[in-house]
């Protein structure tokens, strides 16, 4: 006779397993072959919930077949190589216009008017007076006595 109690159900459910293990995992068993839609979405849906184990697994694979491992990357390197080759050319490209735009906006003095002037002036990074002067430039309020 099932429990109204579902918390009651599941705890009896849980001694029956723990006491019949056998007889719990061959359940399990036929349930997963009646269901494997059922299965394969919770696999899914476990896997999506602990990804760091993927990664364990992929890397225990990687360690115990290394030799498979470095084929199967020079095969896939082999067959992107000529992908590679055009990103990476069109990649250089982008990055020599950006360098050639950079040197050319540092060649000439950048002004900034407005709000933002003040803050200009007051900052060394951005242009303005450096904290590091020569002493002939100190302020007044600066003597040294020998």
């Amino acid at each position: 006779m099932p429990y109204k109690d579902p918390e009651k159900q599941r705890e009896a459910d849980r001694r029956w397993r723990e006491a019949n293990p056998e007889k719990a995992r061959e359940a399990h068993r036929r349930w997963r072959k009646a269901n494997p839609e059922k299965q394969r979405e919770a696999t899914r849906r476990w896997h999506e919930a602990n990804p760091e184990y993927g990664r364990w697994q992929s890397r225990r694979w990687r360690g115990a077949n290394l030799e498979k491992a470095r084929a199967r990357e020079a095969a896939y390197r082999a067959t992107n190589r000529e992908a590679r080759r055009t990103y990476m050319a069109a990649y250089r490209a982008s990055q020599k216009d950006a360098a050639c735009l950079h040197a050319r906006e540092a060649t000439f003095v950048q002004t900034l008017e407005g709000p933002g002037a003040r803050f200009l002036r007051s900052c060394p990074r951005a242009g303005g007076p450096s904290p590091h002067r020569a002493p002939d430039e100190w302020s007044p309020g600066v003597w040294y006595e020998d």
